[in-house]
């Protein structure tokens, strides 16, 4: 469905390097180099003049991904990271000391630390233990009780690849939500699986999603998106204001301090708008080959690479399951630390996590390049 010729050529790294990583920190692609020079060059030449040429460019990127996730636009805003949108959440609602959240133990650092950080007011963080790097949805729906205020959890886990169902989760927290009469959060660290997989956020009931573009959404690091469902706006209240919070944000002389009724209530200053434009570069390309298009050659590469390396009696460690693959490999070799140093020098970008390799091949990448790194593993 692809020309592959075609979509490598707007891949620059594709003339250095086999880059199979894009699950840590992912190439800058020729359309964001080139809105990133339209923008160097204004601001060198013009500096602030004419600004509202490119404030109108934010809001057109915001419209874009609201449609691109199937949410609202009053429902998202810019985030300068994933830990910073989570932070967000944890500061924003009004915990009662004594109350839970919940969150697997096998989770990144930027969905533990904002919850952990909740210790300090009382707040207790109950971890749900995954057997394999799998969530038991049974065990999550048991450990949830009547003070629990939010279950936490990442679409794709970046240590196995393991997608969860957003689904099944949600319709859980809804349900005890009703059993306990008393509403429990459902949020999603959404950075392992945005840019990479398909996302109607119209069919779940999530409530609070953050993710950074410097993954799979092929972005510039310091800019992300946050989705706040529009009907718990009102619960969360920003733990950091500024001018940009209010309703009137160009008003300065006037002091009325009417938060927005929106998600940009989240947006408390200037923003990071060469890396925002660089989000917008990326839904452009996804939007011209189409996500689903995107999913598709993503998981099929990766079924691809975990075929091969079952083949040389590798011992895997993603889950080879279509319910919950990903675009993240991994596995175990009897010497890591020699084989991920050997790979390297051979020009291939990957990950070593711990003690395990860990590759994640976008839709750029070929099946060449795929042989090519487990021929020389």
């Amino acid at each position: 469905m692809f020309n592959i010729n075609e979509i490598r050529k707007n891949f620059p790294v594709t003339k250095n390097l086999i880059y199979l990583d894009h699950a840590a920190v992912s190439p800058l692609h020729n359309g964001s180099k080139i809105v990133l020079e339209a923008y160097t060059e204004h601001f060198l030449n013009q500096g602030i003049r004419n600004y509202d040429y490119w404030y109108e460019k934010t809001e057109q990127i915001r419209e874009n991904f609201a449609k691109f996730i199937k949410a609202d636009k009053l429902e998202i805003a810019f985030i300068k990271s994933t830990s910073a949108g989570l932070s967000m959440l944890a500061n924003g609602i009004n915990f009662q000391e004594g109350e839970n959240v919940i969150i697997p133990d096998i989770e990144f650092p930027s969905n533990i630390y904002p919850w952990l950080n909740l210790q300090r007011k009382g707040v207790n963080v109950k971890f749900l233990k995954c057997e394999q790097g799998i969530l038991d949805l049974n065990k999550l729906e048991s450990l949830i009780d009547e003070k629990t205020r939010v279950v936490s959890v990442s679409w794709v886990q970046f240590t196995n690849g393991y997608k969860v169902d957003l689904a099944k989760i949600s319709k859980i927290c809804r349900n005890k939500s009703n059993q306990y009469e008393k509403k429990i959060y459902f949020c999603v660290d959404a950075i392992q699986g945005l840019g990479a997989l398909e996302l109607d956020i119209s069919k779940f009931n999530i409530d609070f999603l953050a993710a950074d573009g410097h993954k799979w959404f092929l972005a510039a690091e310091g800019a992300g998106f946050l989705y706040c469902n529009k009907n718990i706006l009102d619960d969360i209240q920003p733990a950091t204001v500024g001018w940009k919070s209010v309703i009137n944000p160009l008003d300065f002389t006037n002091i009325h301090f009417d938060l927005e009724k929106s998600a940009k209530k989240f947006e408390e200053g200037s923003m990071n708008l060469a890396g925002i434009l660089t989000l917008g570069a990326s839904l452009e390309l996804f939007n011209k080959y189409g996500i689903n298009n995107i999913e598709n050659r993503i998981l099929n590469l990766s079924k691809y690479a975990f075929k091969l390396l079952q083949e040389k009696n590798i011992e895997l460690i993603t889950k080879n399951e279509d319910f919950c693959r990903s675009g993240i490999i991994s596995f175990k070799t009897k010497n890591i630390n020699a084989d991920y140093e050997k790979l390297l020098k051979l020009n291939v970008q990957f990950s070593k996590r711990g003690e395990s390799l860990r590759i994640s091949p976008h839709f750029y990448n070929t099946k060449q390049e795929i042989e090519y790194f487990v021929d020389n593993l």
